[in-house]
């Protein structure tokens, strides 16, 4: 099998001559792994991601939502980039009015883009200061005849999984445009707007992926989405609104991604036991990032539960295990997660999300080494 092969064989949920893994971190991360490793060009990612992958043993770099971070095409963007002291937020989202500034992650020198400050609905305080159709008037400065590589003119072979998927964090998207405590409120004191948010940012998400997967037909084999609506305790809200006003759309979404034969990806972090099953009967093939470290979220109980319904990709933490443990055990739980899902397909080994400049390298080493033992 070759890693395309068995990667989709995997997200099938049929048999594999091992079990594929991907490799996901930081910049920082990845630059000392780099280092190491003594690869040329460093800092050029998208020059030297191969051989990092092949001194590793990795199958794909991905992103937090990606399968293959050097192989994700959006559409081209028409209008107004970001002036400062607005930035990029690498997601698309300023495409739409969402604003985003540069800040540093607490006791690491990595910066990011802090999105959703001066959230474009936070003054209005009812349903009839909504215009409709405000959100879906941005589709018209989308060139969806010209999907871009987001990394730049990369040299996409054969052995690339080409994905797409922008702009379908419904949840996300109504907290970053109202702005999150203002959202929350309006769930439970003020419906009304509450409903109208969700119905626009719904329609605009439907449309937009609608034209980026005919855009990317017969080219793109898989559709990343994500959608931060859980906390390490569980659901951030009421599951009955998760179920009357997101998982339709989810399904519309999901529905049209299939009629078109693309594997359709779902990151949540967070514990996800009281929203997933939901989503494994709309249709999802892969479920991201898998975070062991939440409550009731042991890799043994997901694989009860899940593991002959969904594949999971991820489940190697990040927080603990690969930061805090042993080489030792970080062998000891791939060994674990393979003895669970042995070669019937449905896992993709990797961290659970980024991995963080204190991580040992050792153990990054000793993960990828026993992922291919």
């Amino acid at each position: 099998m070759n890693k395309k092969e068995r990667l989709i064989a995997a997200v099938n949920l049929k048999s594999v001559d091992r079990i594929p893994c991907t490799f996901r971190a930081n910049d920082l991360t990845a630059r000392k792994l780099m280092s190491f490793f003594k690869i040329k060009n460093a800092d050029d990612f998208a020059k030297s991601y191969k051989q990092l992958l092949q001194k590793l043993g990795a199958d794909f770099w991905s992103t937090g939502t990606k399968i293959d971070k050097f192989a994700i095409f959006l559409p081209e963007f028409k209008g107004k980039e970001p002036e400062e002291p607005y930035v990029d937020d690498g997601n698309y989202f300023y495409t739409i009015g969402i604003k985003a500034k540069k800040a540093k992650m607490k006791n690491y020198e990595i910066s990011y883009p802090h999105i959703g400050v001066e959230p474009p609905l936070g003054g209005i305080q009812s349903a009839e200061e909504l215009n409709p159709g405000f959100l879906m008037s941005h589709l018209s400065c989308f060139d969806f005849s010209h999907m871009k590589n987001r990394y730049g003119d990369i040299n996409i072979d054969e052995d690339n999984l080409i994905c797409i998927g922008s702009l379908n964090s419904l949840f996300m998207i109504c907290c970053y445009l109202r702005g999150m405590e203002k959202f929350m409120m309006d769930l439970a004191f003020n419906k009304k707007l509450a409903e109208l948010i969700i119905k626009e940012v719904g329609d605009f998400c439907i449309e937009f992926s609608k034209r980026e997967v005919a855009a990317a037909k017969n080219q793109a084999v898989y559709y990343g989405s994500w959608d931060d609506i859980a906390s390490q305790e569980g659901i951030m809200f009421d599951p009955a609104v998760f179920r009357k006003y997101f998982l339709p759309v989810y399904k519309t979404m999901i529905s049209n991604c299939k009629k078109q034969g693309l594997l359709f990806g779902w990151h949540v972090c967070g514990s996800v036991h009281q929203f997933l099953p939901a989503m494994i009967d709309a249709g999802i093939d892969v479920f991201d990032v898998v975070q062991t470290s939440a409550k009731n979220m042991d890799i043994e109980n997901l694989f009860q539960l899940y593991g002959r319904s969904v594949c999971f990709h991820g489940g190697l933490d990040i927080q603990k295990l690969l930061v805090e443990a042993t080489a030792q055990k970080v062998r000891e739980e791939v060994r674990r997660i393979k003895d669970l899902w042995g070669n019937r397909g449905g896992m993709i080994l990797a961290p659970t999300h980024l991995t963080l400049p204190d991580t040992p390298i050792q153990n990054l080493i000793s993960m990828y080494e026993e992922i291919n033992h």
